[in-house]
Protein backbone atom coordinates (compact mmCIF):
# COMPACT_ATOMS: atom_id res chain seq x y z
CA UNK A 1 0.00 0.00 0.00
CA UNK A 2 1.37 3.44 -1.11
CA UNK A 3 2.40 6.02 1.56
CA UNK A 4 -0.22 8.53 0.54
CA UNK A 5 -3.61 5.92 -0.20
CA UNK A 6 -2.02 4.44 3.67
CA UNK A 7 -1.99 8.06 5.04
CA UNK A 8 -5.74 8.65 3.48
CA UNK A 9 -7.05 5.41 4.90
CA UNK A 10 -5.75 6.67 8.47
CA UNK A 11 -7.50 10.39 8.18
CA UNK A 12 -10.22 8.81 6.99
CA UNK A 13 -10.43 6.30 9.64
CA UNK A 14 -9.57 8.83 12.60
CA UNK A 15 -11.98 10.81 11.65
CA UNK A 16 -14.86 8.60 11.30
CA UNK A 17 -14.27 6.96 14.57
CA UNK A 18 -13.60 10.45 16.01
CA UNK A 19 -17.23 11.56 15.41
CA UNK A 20 -18.72 8.68 15.82
CA UNK A 21 -17.49 8.30 19.23
CA UNK A 22 -17.59 11.94 20.17
CA UNK A 23 -21.69 12.04 19.16
CA UNK A 24 -22.02 8.96 20.73
CA UNK A 25 -20.92 10.61 24.09
CA UNK A 26 -22.79 13.42 23.06
CA UNK A 27 -26.17 11.03 22.38
CA UNK A 28 -25.48 8.84 25.75
CA UNK A 29 -25.36 12.42 27.87
CA UNK A 30 -28.85 13.17 25.83
CA UNK A 31 -30.29 9.91 26.57
CA UNK A 32 -29.29 9.83 30.82
CA UNK A 33 -30.05 13.60 31.55
CA UNK A 34 -34.07 14.26 32.43
CA UNK A 35 -35.40 15.82 29.38
CA UNK A 36 -35.86 15.04 25.49
CA UNK A 37 -34.86 11.38 24.43
CA UNK A 38 -34.25 10.51 27.98
CA UNK A 39 -34.40 6.85 29.21
CA UNK A 40 -34.16 6.30 32.64
CA UNK A 41 -33.24 3.00 32.94
CA UNK A 42 -29.80 4.51 30.96
CA UNK A 43 -29.81 6.69 33.40
CA UNK A 44 -30.11 4.52 36.29
CA UNK A 45 -27.84 2.06 35.39
CA UNK A 46 -25.96 2.50 32.67
CA UNK A 47 -24.75 5.89 32.52
CA UNK A 48 -21.05 5.44 32.51
CA UNK A 49 -20.98 9.49 31.85
CA UNK A 50 -21.87 9.79 35.70
CA UNK A 51 -19.23 7.08 37.00
CA UNK A 52 -16.75 8.91 34.82
CA UNK A 53 -17.53 12.58 36.57
CA UNK A 54 -17.49 10.64 39.95
CA UNK A 55 -14.04 9.64 38.92
CA UNK A 56 -13.17 12.32 38.26
CA UNK A 57 -14.53 14.33 41.68
CA UNK A 58 -12.70 11.52 43.64
CA UNK A 59 -9.40 11.68 42.03
CA UNK A 60 -9.45 15.70 42.63
CA UNK A 61 -10.49 15.10 46.15
CA UNK A 62 -7.40 12.78 46.86
CA UNK A 63 -5.39 15.39 45.32
CA UNK A 64 -6.40 17.85 47.78
CA UNK A 65 -6.16 15.50 50.72
CA UNK A 66 -2.44 14.66 49.80
CA UNK A 67 -2.03 18.26 50.05
CA UNK A 68 -4.02 18.27 53.94
CA UNK A 69 -7.34 20.12 52.18
CA UNK A 70 -10.52 19.20 53.16
CA UNK A 71 -13.08 19.12 50.47
CA UNK A 72 -17.08 17.96 50.41
CA UNK A 73 -18.45 16.76 46.71
CA UNK A 74 -22.15 15.94 45.22
CA UNK A 75 -22.80 14.18 42.13
CA UNK A 76 -21.66 17.32 39.88
CA UNK A 77 -19.81 19.47 42.17
CA UNK A 78 -16.47 19.70 44.52
CA UNK A 79 -15.67 22.07 46.79
CA UNK A 80 -11.87 22.69 48.73
CA UNK A 81 -12.96 23.75 52.35
CA UNK A 82 -11.44 27.33 52.83
CA UNK A 83 -10.72 27.73 48.73
CA UNK A 84 -13.11 27.55 46.59
CA UNK A 85 -15.36 24.88 44.57
CA UNK A 86 -15.71 24.09 40.82
CA UNK A 87 -18.98 23.04 39.25
CA UNK A 88 -18.15 19.93 36.94
CA UNK A 89 -20.19 20.26 33.94
CA UNK A 90 -20.49 17.67 30.77
CA UNK A 91 -17.67 20.12 29.05
CA UNK A 92 -15.50 19.51 31.98
CA UNK A 93 -15.13 15.72 31.17
CA UNK A 94 -13.07 16.06 28.13
CA UNK A 95 -15.19 13.16 25.80
CA UNK A 96 -13.70 15.06 23.15
CA UNK A 97 -10.35 14.89 23.87
CA UNK A 98 -11.07 11.11 24.81
CA UNK A 99 -12.88 10.26 21.57
CA UNK A 100 -9.74 11.41 19.76
CA UNK A 101 -7.06 9.51 21.47
CA UNK A 102 -9.47 6.51 21.30
CA UNK A 103 -9.81 6.78 17.78
CA UNK A 104 -6.04 7.42 17.17
CA UNK A 105 -5.21 4.41 19.24
CA UNK A 106 -7.55 2.64 16.54
CA UNK A 107 -6.53 4.20 13.39
CA UNK A 108 -3.25 4.82 13.40
CA UNK A 109 -1.56 1.88 10.75
CA UNK A 110 1.00 -0.65 11.65
CA UNK A 111 0.54 -0.67 15.70
CA UNK A 112 -0.36 -4.56 17.19
CA UNK A 113 -3.49 -4.63 19.11
CA UNK A 114 -1.82 -5.11 22.24
CA UNK A 115 0.37 -1.57 21.37
CA UNK A 116 -3.13 -0.23 20.54
CA UNK A 117 -4.90 -1.18 23.70
CA UNK A 118 -2.04 -0.08 26.02
CA UNK A 119 -1.76 3.07 24.15
CA UNK A 120 -5.07 4.01 24.56
CA UNK A 121 -6.13 2.75 27.81
CA UNK A 122 -2.62 4.80 28.96
CA UNK A 123 -3.36 7.83 27.27
CA UNK A 124 -7.27 7.94 28.41
CA UNK A 125 -5.98 7.29 32.03
CA UNK A 126 -3.00 10.00 31.95
CA UNK A 127 -5.83 12.35 30.50
CA UNK A 128 -8.05 11.71 33.08
CA UNK A 129 -5.13 12.28 35.78
CA UNK A 130 -4.74 15.72 34.21
CA UNK A 131 -8.43 16.71 34.32
CA UNK A 132 -8.30 15.70 37.92
CA UNK A 133 -5.63 18.13 38.59
CA UNK A 134 -7.27 20.72 36.68
CA UNK A 135 -10.28 20.60 38.88
CA UNK A 136 -8.50 20.66 41.70
CA UNK A 137 -6.19 23.85 40.36
CA UNK A 138 -9.77 25.32 39.54
CA UNK A 139 -10.99 24.88 42.62
CA UNK A 140 -7.91 25.90 44.54
CA UNK A 141 -8.12 29.40 42.74
CA UNK A 142 -11.45 29.70 42.10
CA UNK A 143 -11.68 32.83 44.71
CA UNK A 144 -8.37 34.58 43.46
CA UNK A 145 -9.83 34.51 39.82
CA UNK A 146 -13.08 34.72 40.10
CA UNK A 147 -12.41 38.59 38.61
CA UNK A 148 -10.21 37.44 35.98
CA UNK A 149 -11.17 36.51 32.31
CA UNK A 150 -9.85 33.34 32.21
CA UNK A 151 -11.17 30.39 30.23
CA UNK A 152 -9.30 27.46 31.77
CA UNK A 153 -11.25 24.66 29.42
CA UNK A 154 -9.43 26.62 26.69
CA UNK A 155 -5.86 26.81 28.40
CA UNK A 156 -6.44 23.05 29.62
CA UNK A 157 -7.00 21.85 26.09
CA UNK A 158 -4.15 23.56 24.55
CA UNK A 159 -1.96 22.11 27.12
CA UNK A 160 -3.85 18.63 26.70
CA UNK A 161 -3.08 18.94 22.69
CA UNK A 162 0.41 19.82 23.01
CA UNK A 163 1.43 16.89 25.06
CA UNK A 164 -1.22 14.45 22.93
CA UNK A 165 0.12 15.57 19.79
CA UNK A 166 3.70 15.25 21.31
CA UNK A 167 2.84 11.48 22.71
CA UNK A 168 1.34 10.52 19.30
CA UNK A 169 4.25 11.95 17.05
CA UNK A 170 6.68 9.67 19.41
CA UNK A 171 4.27 6.78 19.27
CA UNK A 172 3.89 6.64 15.57
CA UNK A 173 7.73 7.09 15.00
CA UNK A 174 8.15 4.31 17.64
CA UNK A 175 8.79 0.52 15.47
CA UNK A 176 6.80 -2.19 16.91
CA UNK A 177 9.26 -4.80 19.31
CA UNK A 178 9.99 -7.51 16.80
CA UNK A 179 8.25 -10.80 17.99
CA UNK A 180 11.08 -12.78 20.43
CA UNK A 181 9.42 -16.42 19.46
CA UNK A 182 10.22 -15.63 15.87
CA UNK A 183 13.39 -17.91 14.21
CA UNK A 184 16.23 -16.18 12.62
CA UNK A 185 14.67 -15.79 8.71
CA UNK A 186 11.07 -15.74 9.50
CA UNK A 187 8.87 -12.61 9.11
CA UNK A 188 7.90 -10.58 12.50
CA UNK A 189 5.12 -9.01 10.80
Amino acid sequence: MGYNQKLSKFVFALLLIYFALDYFFEFWIGICAPGGLYWPFAHQHLNFIAWYRDFLISGSQVIAALWGIKSISNATAMLLIGYGGVKIVYSCLGYGIISLLIAFGIAVPDKKFKNRLIFILSSVLLFSLFNMLRLFVVAFYAKTVAGMRVDHHDIFNWICYIIIFTGMYFWMNKKNAPNKKSHVGESTT
